[in-house]
């Protein structure tokens, strides 16, 4: 109650009056800061993978025959308690009191993920490196983040001293919109055979190549230089005979053709048959 005191200034008489201010509180609406929308590769709105729900459902809670609420976001105007956000941006939403005209404002901001547009694993070092190293990459509207095998997610892709051999990338949005799992071969040879029966290294082969370049052409060759075996990379490998015949313990050269990122290139080197 506020008392307001009216006075004639020629007479001095005056009169109290009272003015009463009625303060109406609004109820107060809960938004999160932000939410999450998750979209495919051409920008359709799609369930989520884990985590909150999208496409996010945006609620104020209030009964619309007391109040008259307004949505208003980038696509446009919506009238009614609540909204389902289907595109990214700001969303402001303002509520009128339909009794006594009071109104107040909220905002909240959809942020748009998606899976992977593009991904790649490269070897960094080239094939037969000394340090096999992957560099995963990804392109999108997410945020994203890489694991090698069943290794833990990083965040830059960059995986040094990977063992030879085929292995298995993983890309995800860390907003749980999705992900891709793809295979990488890493290039390397053994230095050793044994086709002694037992179940180990008993075939030598190039390892990893035939993810990288099925087409590749493996050569095999005595110290003189004479062909003993020509190898493709989808085969089980060289359990070192020739003609039908067991080869001696005796070190064992061999030549690979293979393509390298659209140039053809070539690898040297040499191994040990050990019985």
């Amino acid at each position: 109650i506020v008392y307001a005191r009216v006075t004639n200034t020629d007479t001095e008489c005056y009169e109290f009056v009272e003015v009463i201010l009625k303060v109406e509180q609004l109820p107060l609406i809960s938004l999160e800061e932000t939410y999450r929308l998750c979209v495919d590769l051409n920008g359709i709105p799609i369930p989520e993978v884990e985590g909150a729900m999208s496409p996010p459902l945006l609620e104020t809670g209030l009964d619309p025959s007391l109040f008259d609420i307004v949505w208003e976001y980038p696509g446009g105007t919506v009238f009614g308690p609540s909204l389902v956000a289907t595109e990214g941006g700001t969303y402001t939403v303002t509520y009128t009191e339909i009794a006594s005209g009071c109104s107040a404002t909220v905002s909240t901001t959809v942020t748009v993920s998606q899976p992977p547009l593009t991904y790649e694993a490269v070897l960094v070092n080239g094939a037969f490196a000394d340090n096999d190293a992957i560099q995963a990459t990804a392109t999108g509207l997410g945020t994203y983040v890489y694991q090698l095998d069943n290794g833990l997610f990083i965040e830059d892709g960059l995986f040094e001293n990977v063992s030879a051999g085929v292995h298995t990338v993983t890309i995800k949005d860390v907003n749980g919109c999705g992900s891709v799992t793809f295979e990488v071969g890493v290039i390397d040879y053994p230095r050793f055979v044994t086709p002694n029966g037992d179940g180990y290294h008993d075939r030598w082969n190039i390892i990893g190549i035939a993810a990288f370049d099925p087409t590749a052409k493996i050569y095999i060759f005595d110290r003189y230089g004479k062909l003993l075996k020509q190898l493709s990379p989808l085969t089980g490998g060289w359990a070192g005979n020739y003609d039908g015949k067991p080869l001696p313990s005796s070190d064992y050269w061999f030549l690979v053709e293979y393509n390298e990122d659209g140039v053809q290139k070539e690898f040297k080197g040499h191994f040990s048959l050990k019985r």
